[in-house]
């Protein structure tokens, strides 16, 4: 990870600076189908304009009333026990809301990530999350559409990103970070706020989506 350490800082920046904060996070769940499994861990790190603050970070566990499957166990690493005793879910929720504000919410493959959010924020009356979302699996082809990576750990190799650990949402939330970092210097300081790069994101998206309907 050496190189990208100019990208790393343990504290908040001074209040005079003022950087966009953006919030990139990452879930750990019980599966991948969003309508019946559920949500298990939430990881998140700021990024203050374009250096990810380590002191600003977030994780938590949710208590389950059963813990996930062996299978799924060793996906994450979240062991049964940990589950069991993990955090409430309304607390864990509120928490998190309290963490993010009202930053953009980033992730690789966002829509999964949300929609787990939206589903375990909803079974909590009055735990609400509105805030706006960038796709890092839209911005980084859209950026760079030359390059024919697909998945996060894709990306990471293109940019030479190390990561010390895999599915594990707060190293994952780091290393997704890492990445937003380095795609934001491909882009024009004007261009480095959520309008600007959610557009740039949903046209690459569209040209794909076009591209895919010739004959």
């Amino acid at each position: 990870m050496g190189r990208w350490w100019s990208w790393l800082r343990g504290d908040a920046p001074a209040g005079d600076e003022d950087p966009a904060r953006w919030v990139v996070l990452d879930v750990e769940t019980s599966g991948l189908d969003k309508s019946r499994d559920v949500l298990l861990a939430i990881g998140a790190v700021a990024v203050h304009g374009q250096r990810v603050v380590l002191a600003d970070s977030f994780e938590v566990v949710l208590r389950q009333q059963t813990a996930s499957a062996r299978d799924n166990i060793l996906v994450h690493g979240i062991g049964a026990q940990a589950q069991l005793n993990g955090v409430d879910a309304r607390q864990a929720c509120e928490s998190f809301v309290r963490h993010v504000r009202d930053s953009t919410l980033v992730a690789f493959h966002a829509s999964f990530d949300r929609s787990f959010l939206a589903r375990a924020m909803k079974a909590q009356p009055g735990c609400r999350l509105a805030n706006a979302w960038l796709d890092l699996a839209e911005l980084a082809p859209a950026l760079h559409p030359q390059v024919k990576a697909k998945a996060l750990d894709e990306w990471l190799a293109h940019f030479g990103i190390e990561v010390e650990q895999r599915h594990h949402a707060a190293s994952d939330a780091l290393a997704t970070a890492m990445l937003f970092v380095r795609l934001l210097a491909d882009v024009p300081e004007s261009d480095r706020h959520p309008r600007a790069l959610a557009r740039r994101a949903a046209q690459a998206k569209w040209l794909v989506q076009e591209k895919g309907t010739r004959v």
